[in-house]
């Protein structure tokens, strides 16, 4: 899937072939791209575990307005995005110790407050780099779906261990979070 939600086209395919793949700092302008590139992932990462009719509802539009701020506002967090050629294809997000309406408090220095990549990207190693750039080799904290077993294994492999705390999102249909700390 492309960052608008359509099909990978010829485009897409000819950016991985060509090693056009890349993370850099995610800017304003990026702001439209993400929301839908997340609306996606989580169509994708939580059918299954959500319900379809939640899922279905979801709308890039209801998430424009939050990736504008952050992209646009005040450094609370920092963000990366991951692109094929030019489009983006995932993203992620590292807060700052101590950011004003940070939930939960992290436990570590840093804390990975997101990482999504879209099916169709995953397995290029634009995960690694997403972590890498987000958090480097730093102690930190990050919450996932508990039934969310192949991010918990990705986390895994990078040196990340569940801690025993857990929280459920009644907003999110009573989905349960666990930590993972590193």
């Amino acid at each position: 899937m492309s960052a608008t939600g359509g099909e990978d086209g010829p485009a897409a395919e000819t950016g991985r072939a060509a090693g056009l793949l890349s993370v850099r700092p995610a800017e304003p302008g990026d702001a439209e791209a993400v929301a839908h590139v997340h609306t996606r992932c989580w169509q994708q990462t939580y059918r299954g575990i959500l319900s379809d009719g939640f899922l279905d509802a979801l709308d890039p539009a209801g998430r424009l307005g939050m990736w504008q701020r952050i992209v646009g506002g005040p450094r609370l967090a920092d963000h990366w995005v991951a692109c094929d050629g030019g489009t983006v294809v995932g993203f992620a997000g590292r807060q700052h110790p101590g950011a004003e309406g940070q939930l939960p408090l992290p436990v570590r220095p840093v804390m990975l407050w997101g990482l999504y990549l879209l099916e169709s990207h995953q397995g290029l190693g634009l995960g690694r780099r997403l972590l890498e750039s987000a958090v480097g080799d730093e102690p930190a904290s990050l919450w996932v779906a508990a039934e969310n077993s192949r991010a918990v294994e990705f986390y895994r492999h990078f040196g990340f261990e569940l801690d025993g705390a857990d929280e459920v999102m009644a907003e999110w249909e009573n989905l349960r979070e666990v930590r993972m700390l590193r």
